[in-house]
């Protein structure tokens, strides 16, 4: 992902969680898979065909992760042996547990002391664990949820950092997630109206409001004066392109836009009251160079969460 807003509510038994939106920026020419089940039968989401590994994956017991890749580039980055996609399929794995006995907390603070942990980094084999620094990946921000907690990890030229957030609503794009560049403000300030009760005519906050309403955000070709851009060591034209929430040119471009929404629900099919069922969505577009919507698919998935804990039943994901 290179851009993203999302609104984190922890604390919510019933409704949303979790309200992800954000866009991917490629090379047109690269080879993807857009959004699907993976090779191991678990994941779910989009597949770089090129390095492997993915840009932002769920597992259907829990589990989120995505990145962004962390540009700069007047600074000597890392000689990366690890693709940054492969560090996703590794950290949604993690954070259930299914890969090592690390606590997901424990595994995203060694990484960022510069320690050595168990990751599952192949997309077909969740059992196979490689040992993972962050020295063999290159600069990215990394987002990890399990439903309880929500860690960012940033990889970038002044160090790493790990960060528990807090409710409410974040944004991330392509440098440190405490510097908000303009497109990164204006998507979570446009995400926070689009949220806000009295700016939605009358809706009350139990409606979910429409895919193509969040979406739509995402398709915003909005530039920021020059004086605002950042300074990522690109050409001024090339940072003037990069500058829009959706970018739009024939080698270089917003290839998909992807909608999260992870729901809870009270569970009326199991023996205890207290149990509560997840809900798992992901919606994917995809664009040609031009900026044409030339494909959509929705992923879907459900979870009983036990009071305790413990799993219950884990369903497959249901693709459309």
């Amino acid at each position: 992902m290179c851009l993203m807003a999302f609104d984190w509510q922890p604390d919510s038994a019933r409704g949303e969680c979790l309200l992800l939106i954000g866009n991917r920026d490629e090379f047109h020419a690269r080879a993807t898979a857009g959004l699907c089940v993976w090779p191991d039968g678990v994941l779910c989401g989009g597949r770089d065909l090129v390095a492997g590994g993915g840009w932002l994956v769920m597992h259907p017991a829990g589990s989120l992760a995505t990145l962004t890749n962390v540009r700069q580039l007047d600074r000597p980055a890392p000689t990366a042996s690890i693709s940054r996609g492969q560090l996703v399929a590794a950290a949604a794995r993690q954070a259930l547990g299914r890969c090592s006995r690390w606590r997901l907390e424990d595994w995203l603070r060694a990484l960022v002391a510069g320690e050595s942990v168990p990751a599952a980094l192949e997309g077909a084999d969740a059992q196979k664990l490689s040992a993972l620094t962050l020295e063999a990946v290159d600069w990215c921000n990394l987002l990890v949820c399990d439903g309880k907690a929500l860690w960012r990890l940033h990889h970038g030229p002044q160090g790493a950092e790990v960060s528990r957030l807090d409710a409410g609503i974040h944004s991330l794009s392509n440098g440190h997630p405490d510097v908000d560049w303009p497109k990164q403000r204006r998507l979570s300030e446009r995400l926070a109206a689009l949220l806000d009760p009295s700016a939605r005519a009358g809706e009350t906050t139990a409606r979910p409001l429409s895919d193509d309403a969040l979406l739509g955000l995402l398709k915003d070709d909005w530039r920021p004066a020059v004086n605002q851009l950042p300074a990522t060591g690109l050409a001024l034209e090339r940072e003037v392109l990069l500058s829009s929430p959706f970018i739009v040119s024939t080698e270089y471009g917003t290839r998909a836009s992807t909608l999260v929404r992870w729901q809870r629900h009270s569970a009326r099919d199991t023996a205890d009251a207290s149990d509560v069922v997840q809900t798992l969505t992901l919606l994917e577009r995809r664009f040609s160079p031009e900026g044409h919507t030339i494909a959509s698919r929705r992923a879907r998935t459900r979870s009983i969460a036990t009071e305790s804990g413990e799993e219950g039943g884990i369903g497959s994901w249901r693709l459309s």
